[in-house]
């Protein structure tokens, strides 16, 4: 017999009916479940709205998963700037704890773009997040939707969205810190509809029905370019007691010298000057080779939807001549910086 997924509810509604109302509505979906017709059940609610009664009448229906526990940030600012308010960040963490503690999978949903949004509330809420170990995360940035009171105080001047490109650092950084934790991020942006697509409802707001692959872009951008730029600050000649000292992966023919010895002593530049005061006088800079090599899968990814990544890389370092290879022989991203290899 085919399984239709799991079904979902809206606790935060659910809760406003009357108990037999509740029942005759859960009711149905149990029945499903034990015929095998549905996978499972999912609520969908906000932190104040399962207290341990909502708990056990949901367990009791046979749901096991809190799939969209919407805290949006857990910054009290922010919270206090909501406009529905409603619940507080220790609501969340008190929320989230009691939800795992009577076994049930919790994910959270966070917001980003909420009013007084800033870097500092980004981190301190990825922070926070992860502290609570939900067994995943929704990111979907803030939009302004036409008929609400978000779009009366954007068009107020009270309020304003996120670019997409801020929105894009945003999600890419709590997506990191998450992953880093073991914390899966299972969405991050809006799922495109024909309504969101024609704009007629969207006042304003980073909507992008490419959001996940924009973010993904972005992770693999920062990584190589952590890369590129924590190799050449280590990796760099320096002058000291007269001498050059020079990196095992930058050759001396790039500066232009030509050698004289095996051991590179006695090195002279094409004009024949001391090779200390030429680099002194001229202020040579390394010029470092650089290979991007990743698997087939991976390639939009890594490269970028419409090579921004590629176009980002050659805009922003001119000084560097940069590949990008596809392989079929790896299943692992790599950088290959004058020989010298990095797996990102």
């Amino acid at each position: 017999m085919k399984s239709f997924g799991r079904l979902p509810f809206m606790v935060d509604h659910l809760r406003l009916l009357i108990k037999d109302l509740q029942h005759k509505l859960l009711m149905p979906a149990y029945e499903m479940l034990q015929q095998g017709l549905i996978d499972g059940i999912r609520c969908s609610t906000r932190p104040d709205a399962v207290g341990d009664e909502a708990i056990t009448l949901l367990q009791s229906y046979g749901v096991k998963n809190c799939g969209n526990l919407v805290c949006s940030s857990m910054n009290a600012g922010i919270f206090s700037r909501l406009l529905r308010g409603g619940h507080t960040a220790q609501e969340v963490v008190e929320a989230v704890t009691r939800l795992k503690h009577r076994d049930m999978t919790v994910g959270v949903q966070l917001l980003p773009g909420l009013k007084g949004e800033t870097w500092q509330t980004i981190i301190e809420t990825a922070i926070a997040v992860a502290a609570l170990r939900p067994d995943f995360v929704r990111i979907y940035p803030v939009l302004v939707i036409e008929n609400t009171e978000l779009a009366d105080q954007y068009r107020a001047g009270e309020y304003k969205s996120l670019s997409t490109e801020l929105a894009i650092q945003y999600c890419s950084f709590l997506k990191d810190w998450f992953e880093q934790h073991g914390i899966e991020v299972i969405r991050t942006g809006l799922q495109s509809t024909e309504e969101l697509d024609s704009r007629n409802s969207l006042v304003a707001g980073p909507y992008e029905p490419a959001m996940g692959e924009l973010v993904v872009n972005e992770q693999y951008k920062q990584r190589i370019e952590r890369c590129i730029d924590e190799h050449a600050s280590q990796y760099k000649y320096s002058l000291s007691n007269d001498c050059f000292n020079l990196t095992e992966y930058a050759t001396y023919e790039n500066l232009g010298f030509s050698r004289v010895n095996a051991d590179n002593t006695g090195c002279k530049d094409k004009t024949n000057n001391d090779k200390t005061n030429y680099i002194g006088n001229n202020s040579i800079a390394i010029k470092h080779n650089i290979i991007i090599s990743y698997p087939r899968s991976l390639t939009s990814k890594v490269r970028g939807l419409k090579n921004r990544n590629v176009l980002y890389f050659a805009e922003l370092y001119p000084q560097y001549s940069i590949s990008w290879c596809e392989e079929r022989t790896r299943n692992t991203v790599r950088c290959c910086i004058d020989g010298l290899q990095y797996v990102l």
